[in-house]
């Protein structure tokens, strides 16, 4: 079948001035991925009614349009109605609609807002799909001879719904099937140095599609091919070749493997935090059923508060100083004693922009992971600015904890091929 062009529209004031940014369609584009289309365009407009229209009629008829943003209840959330009358459709109220928005905020024992009479607009030609995740239902249909999908501008909602526009639109035959692919997801590896370790295997495997995209936790890798036999025969090459870089193959995060391995091991965590200031924790805590595994953490900032709720020796402060790897020992054994788990995390660094020494650039960091029977300590150096210094603590941290229950604890949890680390 021939590809249709899929154009993207996405709405809002928050995207064009910086405030937000455009995740959406990276999400999207993704899932398109996976049945080999690419997307033609990619336009980011303010939520104005004319701005809609302008971005709908540089589409053309048998175009696939996604639409994001603008499908709430507030006053700036018009996105409903601006395409309604750029298709010259009327806006009509859907009761199936109402019911479900209705019965969704009485089981949360709330009184029924006065804006849930905007989400339950559906212009002529479309049909609602319901909202897994929350309020607004996204909507899809034909209009003007244009496959029209339009989905909320909150992330989480939006990956909620895409699955089932995806779904719509295979149905309808307007995307090829889902071909055949295989996802290696890894940490603690920045993204070209990735490319470079896999380069043996994709000669050897010219015929594949090769991407490779970064996360919150690291860089994924995608390979596609037709052929099945030849890219279990890569998927084997990659897994001799990355080892414990990778550390899932599906859609699960980082967080949710440690949480998946602590769960099922029955152990628990406890993390203490100088640098990442409590991100650390709030990404082990993310995903739901995490109680059954982090039990809680410590913010220790200062060097005071180290000393006085982890029990870190002063002598060991005075003489190493906060970023060492004799002070994220003590945080990290100090961390599990004081809390009670089996495991304790423990990361002190210097994010920047100042603080830094010729001994201590800016984006040294040492993370330590306590275990029963030992503690583990190794030191990086990041090469970025606060906020992703921040973000590659958090993620290399949870990595190390990854390893430990993945490998075991009888060995120091750090790889050959690790950017950042220098144990």
């Amino acid at each position: 079948m021939n590809t249709r062009p899929v154009k993207i529209i996405a709405i809002g004031d928050e995207l064009l001035e910086g405030r937000t940014v455009d995740s959406n369609s990276q999400r999207i584009q993704r899932a398109l991925g996976g049945h080999g289309v690419q997307v033609a365009l990619i336009q980011v407009v303010p939520d104005t009614p004319s701005a809609v229209s302008a971005a709908l009629d540089r589409t053309e008829p048998g175009d696939i349009v996604f639409v994001s943003g603008g499908l709430g209840s507030t006053p700036d959330d018009m996105t409903r109605e601006a395409v309604a009358k750029w298709a010259g459709v009327a806006l009509a109220e859907d009761t199936a609609v109402r019911q479900r928005l209705e019965d969704r905020w009485r089981r949360r024992g709330r009184k029924v807002g006065v804006g849930i009479g905007k989400q339950c607009q559906v212009p002529a030609g479309m049909a609602a799909v319901t909202n897994p995740v929350g309020s607004a239902p996204g909507l899809v249909g034909v209009l003007r001879e244009r496959r029209v999908i339009m989905l909320p501008g909150v992330p989480a909602e939006l990956a909620g719904l895409l699955p089932l526009a995806i779904d719509w639109l295979a149905g309808d035959g307007a995307l090829p099937a889902a071909q055949p692919h295989l996802v290696r997801r890894t940490a603690q590896i920045a993204e070209l140095a990735l490319e470079k370790r896999c380069r043996p295997v994709q000669a050897e495997f010219p015929d594949l599609r090769w991407s490779w995209w970064l996360s919150d936790w690291g860089v994924d890798l995608r390979v596609a091919g037709a052929d099945e036999r030849e890219l279990a025969a890569a998927g084997r090459r990659l897994d001799a070749l990355l080892g414990a870089l990778v550390y899932g193959r599906g859609p699960l995060t980082l967080p949710e493997v440690v949480q998946e391995r602590m769960l099922k091991a029955g152990t628990t965590l406890s993390v203490a935090e100088s640098c990442t200031a409590g991100l650390l924790g709030g990404a082990l805590t993310a995903a739901a059923g995490s109680s059954g595994f982090f039990r809680g953490g410590l913010l220790v900032y200062a060097d005071q508060v180290k000393e006085e709720l982890l029990g870190v020796p002063r002598e060991i402060l005075q003489e190493f100083g906060a970023v060492s790897e004799e002070t994220v020992r003590a945080m990290a054994e100090g961390c599990r004693q004081r809390v009670g788990t089996d495991y304790a995390l423990a990361v002190s660094g210097i994010s920047g922009p100042g603080g830094g020494t010729v001994d201590k650039p800016v984006g040294t960091t040492w993370i330590a992971v306590a275990t029963p029977a030992q503690v583990h300590a190794g030191c990086y150096r990041f090469p970025a600015d606060r906020y992703r210094n921040r973000l590659l603590t958090v993620a290399s941290a949870l990595d190390v904890m990854r390893r430990v229950l993945e490998f075991g604890d009888e060995q120091p949890p750090w790889a050959s091929g690790d950017t950042w680390c220098r144990p």
